[in-house]
Formats: C-alpha cells, structure tokens, sequence
C-alpha cells in the first residue's frame, strides 16, 4: 500500500506542475469561465480516496486573480495529500477503538454549535451601551481589581532632535506659567520635536514613554526618579527627551477611573456575555421541562 500511495503522489506532483495536464486545463477553464463552483472536476487521489475541486469552492472569491486561484488550489491539494497519507498511516497504527472517537466527536460538535448559538443569541440580546455612570459604579465597589502592573503618568513629553533651534529655552518655558511662554513652547514643540504630548492630563504607561530613551531604568531606579524629579532631561547622539511629570501613579497602586474606563467597560460587557449565556441555558430547559420534551427513567436499584 505504501508503494502505492507515493506512486500516486509522484503522479500528483506531475499533474500539478504540468501545463498540459488534462485535469489541470479543466481546472483553470472552470476558473475562467466562472464555473468553479458548478463544476466537479477530480483533482488529487491517494488510494480510494478523491479529491473533487467543489471542496475547495469556498476559497475561492470573484476578486482573485487566475493565478491567485490556481495557487490556491495547489496549495490546498497538496496539503490535503498530506493528510490523507498521515492519517491512513496513523489509522494502520493506532487502536482507534480505545480512542473513542466517537464521543469525542459529539463532544466537539456540541461545543462548535452551542458556541455559534450562544454568539448568535448574544449578538442579537447584548445591550452594548454601558453608561459613565455604570463605569464610575462598577470602579467604584470593584477597584481593587485594577491594580496597576506599570507606573502611569501625566505630563509633558517632548523629543527634539539635538540641533533643534532654541533647545536650552525649553525647560524655561516649561517652568513657565505665563501664557506667552506656553504658547512659544506649544510653537517649538510642533515645529522641531520627533515627538510631542502636551496633554497633561492624561494618564499614560510610563514603560511605553521610557523606551529607547536615556530615561531607561530598573524599576526602583524609575520610582525614587519619579518621587525626587518632576523635571526630566536627558540626552543620546541624536535627541534630547524632556519630560515634566505633573502626576504619577506607580505599581501596586490603583490607578484613576481615567486609566482603566474601557477596561471596566469591557469587564461589564464581559459579565453581561456570561449572564446571557446562563440565562440562555435556564431557558432552554425550562422550555423543554414545560413542554414536556425529556423524560429520566428512574431505576429501581
């Protein structure tokens, strides 16, 4: 049997490559002529089994190319030739019997419906809207649930490359509350700095901000930073990073509602998913109870 399976993959591989091949030309006319899906052209054996070109019909779609297509079409076959041949080596080898495959099967096929029938069932029942309110609520009783695994900030976040014109007025405007000079540093910013954040408050993840700056630290270096600097300036061959820390939050604490909103959000979300799969599950059976679609038979032993 082996022989015979490599001779038919060796024929295979001929009839793949070869642009005269009969099958082949069949193939690529139905592709060209539109007809892939109607058509039932033979496309790979191995022993007794078949390979019809309808069982590739669905990869296909009316915004590929011919080649597209085609290589599509290859790529699946020979794949499919693979696991024909594993599996009927496997099956010689292997006591399918003890694998009880069978209950397996039910098993896998109860998961995959039940899980489209629940999505579908929550799609069409989920209320998607989830109020600030709700938000503020569900923190509210529940934060210690968010603790912080990074430190978090609020500031002004500036890179400038190292020839920036009026590079040593920066941290003088910054220090500055006059608006004039609030206005020559948003100026500056967006006219030299790589990079610019100059909402301060917003909360952000100091990790992502330190990153491939002269700022990377250990983690107990970047706390007692944060608790003895607010002002941060440091410099590598191409750029000077300035930072002014307004707030800070460091690991371990909880962090503000503004951090975590759409976190809690999707939390709340999450737990109305889980409501409605229960409920859909009382359902259905109390249904069935009232309708009287089951019956236990109980044995007297």
């Amino acid at each position: 049997m082996i022989r015979k399976i490599f001779y038919t993959l060796g024929t295979l591989s001929i009839l793949l490559t070869s642009g005269c091949d009969k099958i082949s030309k069949l193939f690529e006319k139905a592709v060209e002529e539109g007809n892939i899906q109607n058509s039932r052209i033979p496309l790979a054996r191995v022993n007794d089994k078949v390979l019809y070109d309808t069982e590739l019909k669905s990869l296909f779609t009316d915004r590929m190319t011919h080649k597209d297509s085609v290589n599509i079409r290859d790529r699946y076959i020979n794949n499919w030739i693979r696991r024909v041949i594993t599996l009927e080596k496997a099956t010689a080898q292997v006591d399918v019997e003890k694998l009880d495959i069978q209950r397996r099967l039910d098993d896998y096929k109860f998961q995959l419906i039940m899980h489209e029938y629940e999505r579908e069932y929550i799609a069409s029942n989920l209320d998607t809207l989830v109020t600030d309110a709700q938000i503020k609520d569900y923190y509210t009783h529940n934060s210690d649930d968010f603790i912080l695994k990074s430190n978090i900030v609020k500031g002004i976040f500036l890179r400038y490359p190292n020839n920036a014109p009026d590079l040593k007025k920066i941290t003088k405007w910054l220090n500055s509350s006059k608006e004039k000079d609030k206005e020559k540093l948003r100026s500056s910013a967006f006219a030299y700095a790589d990079f610019v954040h100059l909402e301060d408050s917003v909360w952000l993840d100091l990790d992502e901000l330190l990153f491939g700056t002269p700022f990377m630290k250990s983690q107990s270096d970047i706390t007692k930073l944060l608790k003895r600097d607010r002002l941060w300036e440091a410099s590598d061959e191409s750029n000077t990073f300035i930072y002014q820390i307004v707030d800070y939050k460091i690991v371990d604490q909880t962090p503000p509602l503004q951090f975590v909103s759409n976190q809690v959000k999707n939390v709340i979300l999450g737990k109305r998913k889980l409501e409605l799969r229960s409920e859909l599950d009382t359902k259905l059976y109390e249904d069935a109870t009232n309708n009287n679609e089951y019956e236990i038979y109980v044995s007297d032993n």
